[in-house]
This record gives C-alpha cells, structure tokens and sequence, in this order.
C-alpha cells in the first residue's frame, strides 16, 4: 500500500456526526450544572447520572476521532496525519479533556467536591473546559483551511460548533452572564441585596465580558468565512436557552436572545456580507452588542423595573458598544487589508 504524507481528507458526513456527538457532550455539561443548581444529591459524588450523559458525550466523540484515525491509517495515511488537518486542534483538546477527567477524580478525592462558584475555578474543572472548548470548536476551527463560499447547508455544523464555543464559555463565566446575573433586575436585587454601585458596576463588567468574547469570537470567523442569515439568532438563542434552563431563572432572555440575533444577522448581511471593508467591521463591531444589550435593556422594562437610572442602562450599552468596536483592532488593525468575501 502506498503511504501518504498528506493530510487525510475530511467529509460533510463526519463534520454532521462530530457536531452531533459535540451536542451530546454540552447537553451533559448544562445538565450537570442544571442538577447542581437544583439538586443537592448531585455534589455527593462524581458517579452521578449527570456526569454520566456529559463523559458518555466524550466517549462518542472520541470514538469518532479514533474510528476517523484508523481509517484513514489504514488507506495509508501516516498516523500525524490520519486525521484531517482541521482536526488536529481538536485532538489536542481531547488529550487535555483525558487528563482532566482523572485528574478531576484525584482532585476531588483529595479536596472534596466544589460548592459553587468553586466548581467553575477549579483547576481541573478549568483544564476540562480548555480541553472542551477546543474539541467542541473543531468544525469552526475548521473554517480556517475551507473554502469561504461552502453551501450554506454545510455551514450548519459551524454554526452549532460556534454555538457550542460560546455556551462554554459562558457556562464557565455563568457568574459575569447577563443572562445570568441581571444586576439591571429589581427582583433579582431584591433577591441578591448587594450596594447598589457594586451591583451598577458587576452588571456593566458582565456587558464588558459578554461582548469581548461574542464579538471576538465573531470578527475572527468574519475574516475567514460568510455568516448566513439566521447564525447569530441560533448563536444567541441557544446560548440564551442553555444558561435559563440550566439555572430556571429569566426565560423571558431566550426571546432577547432570538429578537436580538434577528436584528444583528440584518446588521450583518447589509454591512458585511458581500464584502469587507476596515469601516465595515468597524460598523458592525460597535453596532452589533448595543443592539443586543438595548434588547436586553429593553426586556427588563418591559418585564421588571429596574433602580438603574438612564445614566447607567444607557451608559452600558455604550460601553458595550465601545467595547465591540475596540475589539475590531484586534482583529484588524488599521490599514489591513481585508480580502473580499464573494
């Protein structure tokens, strides 16, 4: 058999079924955080049923890459490269996810279980989600060695992937989510009595941190791919419904969510879809968090009332703004050039 030095190929079959078993490993991480929220018996042990869906989702997955890799293996491919090149990023978030996993055990048994907050700062727990965020993000990572004009039913899979990215993250960063945390909420202070500039300034630095990864994340794949319509209403909305179903609390954020990833995908395809220009990304950057914090604002008033004043809810949607905009320099500095789309 002939041995081959290039990469092995990938296939839209393997991208849908990665997507889907990636699916399967974050419905188990919301899950776990959903039991720990609602049932004590959950942080008892590691052998829980909850932690059971989340490693049977690593399980799948990394059956997958190992089936992918023997196979290809045995067409001739050199073992590095039997798997796709887009996948290579993924393999090492799986080595980290397998470290973490036993490492978890050891931690726990020497440490006990973490309460609260606890659990998302451990350094295994940390490890895990590094690990998982890479592995997850495996078909957007892709989007760096693909071609820019795929059919737009193969972009789905970058989509959930994206989607996935950014539910990690955020279930690791749950306690500066807006979803969340909305310190803006006058029952959620009344339930969480804190000073009120603490509160002002927590639920400001929460539109900060939201906004530097959404849009980060955002403007680096805008380099590299067109977002079709509807990516960022399913990024948000599922985003939005993770973090709500998992904690029970602010459902009425899910239709922020939808309502504000509608009006950003018609920023987006008048802006930026045909082409990108530095003024362009510069727009949208700026543009794109005021109007998903002016629907957050928006459902708040519309839902609850708030001790904030206009000096304060409007001042974060500014600072959400600026924080967009300033973040486009990261990924394009001035005078870049920025290769046409289509």
């Amino acid at each position: 058999m002939e041995t081959k030095n290039n990469y092995a190929p990938v296939s839209n079959l393997f991208d849908w079924l990665f997507v889907l078993f990636s699916g399967w490993w974050i419905a188990g991480v919301f899950l776990d955080g959903w039991a720990h929220t609602h049932l004590d018996s959950s942080l008892e042990t590691i052998f829980t049923p909850w932690h059971a869906v989340f490693y049977s989702g690593v399980l799948a997955v990394t059956l997958l890459l190992l089936i992918k890799l023997f196979n290809n293996h045995s067409k001739g491919y050199v073992w590095k490269r039997s798997l796709p090149k887009e996948y290579m990023f993924t393999l090492w978030g799986m080595v980290f996810v397998l470290v973490g996993g036993p490492g978890d055990l050891i931690w726990h048994t020497l440490f006990g279980i973490e309460v609260g907050i606890e659990a998302l700062l451990s350094p295994t727990h940390i490890l895990l989600a590094v690990g998982g965020a890479m592995v997850v993000s495996g078909p957007l990572h892709a989007i760096w060695y693909r071609d820019r004009t795929i059919q737009t039913i193969h972009k789905i899979p970058v989509i959930l992937s994206f989607s996935y990215l950014l539910m990690t993250l955020g279930f690791m960063l749950q306690f500066l989510h807006p979803f969340n945390f909305p310190w803006m909420s006058q029952t959620f202070l009344y339930d969480n009595p804190i000073n009120s500039d603490y509160g002002g300034g927590l639920g400001v630095a929460n539109a900060i941190v939201f906004t530097g990864i959404f849009m980060g994340l955002t403007l680096a794949s805008m380099r590299h791919w067109v977002f079709p319509f509807g990516s960022f209403a399913t990024i948000l909305t599922l985003n939005a419904i993770a973090i709500t179903v998992m904690h029970g609390e602010y459902y009425p954020f899910i239709l922020t969510a939808l309502v504000a990833g509608i009006l950003i995908d018609i920023l987006y395809q008048k802006v930026c879809s045909l082409s990108l220009k530095e003024r362009h990304i510069r727009l949208f950057g700026m543009l794109a968090p005021m109007i998903l914090f002016t629907t957050y604002v928006s459902t708040i008033f519309l839902t609850d009332t708030t001790p904030w004043s206009i000096h304060m809810w409007a001042g974060m949607i500014v600072i959400s703004g600026i924080t967009g905009y300033l973040m486009t320099y990261l990924v394009v500095p001035p005078g870049d050039g920025i290769p046409r789309i289509v």
